[in-house]
C-alpha cells in the first residue's frame, strides 16, 4: 500500500505534492492582504486536512487525512519546522520552508539536499530551476531530480474549505508535471495536481489534493 502522505509530497518535491504539504507563518510580503505568509512558522497545533483522489500509477480511490503543526523543532543538528501525518513527517528548512525530509519518529525515509520548494518571494511570471540529490533511505538509493518551476497566475479558486485568491505554480522534472495552488495569505496549499507522464517508470497517472479543514493557531 503507497503511503499517502509521503506519495503526496513526493509528487511535488520531487517528481509536485504534490503536494504539496502545508504550511503557514505569521510574516511575509502583501501579495493580496497588507498580512501575508510565508510556510513553515504554522503554530503549533495548528490543524489541516485533505482530501486525496488517486487514478493510474498512483492508484485508484479517495483519501481523507489530516497535517498538524510540532511547531519548530532540531533534527540532526539542525533546525527544522514539524508537520506530522498519519504516515510519515515533513520536515521544512528553517528560515525558508523548504523540504529538508520525511522521518517517521527520528528515522529519516528521504531527503533532500539541497532542501526543495519555492523561491520566495513569488510573482507572477517569475520561474527558476533547481537542482537536488534526493535518497531514499529505505532503498539506499540517491538520484538527481532538475526541476523548473513556473509562477503562472494569480487566480480565486473554491474547494471545500471555501473560497481562495492564489498562486498557481508548476513545477516539472522529467517525468512529472505538477500544478500547486498555494495561498499567500495562510500560507497553505490549497489544491494540487500531480500528473506522471508516460516516460515516468511507473506509467501515466494523475493525483490531486484539495483543502477540506483548516485550523491555524494564533
Amino acid at each position: 500500500m503507497q503511503n499517502p502522505f509521503l506519495k503526496v509530497c513526493i509528487g511535488f518535491a520531487v517528481l509536485f505534492s504534490v503536494m504539496f504539504t502545508v504550511s503557514c507563518a505569521t510574516t511575509g510580503p502583501p501579495f493580496f492582504a497588507e498580512k501575508a505568509y510565508f510556510p513553515g512558522f504554522c503554530p503549533a497545533g495548528s490543524t489541516w486536512g485533505y482530501e486525496r483522489r488517486d487514478s493510474g500509477s498512483f492508484g485508484s480511490g479517495i483519501v481523507q487525512y489530516t497535517t498538524k503543526s510540532l511547531g519548530e523543532q532540531t533534527w540532526q543538528g539542525r533546525k527544522v519546522y514539524a508537520h506530522e501525518a498519519p504516515e510519515a513527517t515533513l520536515l521544512l528548512e528553517v528560515p525558508s520552508s523548504k523540504f529538508v525530509a520525511f522521518v517517521k519518529g527520528t528515522k529519516p525515509l528521504m531527503s533532500f539536499d539541497p532542501p526543495i520548494g519555492f523561491d520566495y518571494p513569488l510573482w507572477v511570471g517569475k520561474t527558476w530551476t533547481s537542482s537536488h540529490l534526493t535518497t531514499n533511505h529505505v532503498s539506499g538509493k540517491t538520484s538527481t531530480v532538475e526541476m523548473r518551476w513556473n509562477v503562472e497566475a494569480k487566480e480565486e479558486i473554491k474547494v471545500p474549505a471555501g473560497t481562495f485568491k492564489v498562486f498557481r505554480v508548476t513545477n516539472t522534472d522529467p517525468t512529472t508535471e505538477n500544478t500547486n495552488w498555494w495561498s499567500p495569505e495562510l500560507g497553505i496549499f490549497i489544491k494540487t495536481k500531480s500528473q506522471r507522464t508516460e516516460k515516468h517508470p511507473m506509467g501515466p497517472g494523475v493525483r490531486e489534493t484539495q483543502l477540506i479543514s483548516y485550523d491555524i493557531k494564533k
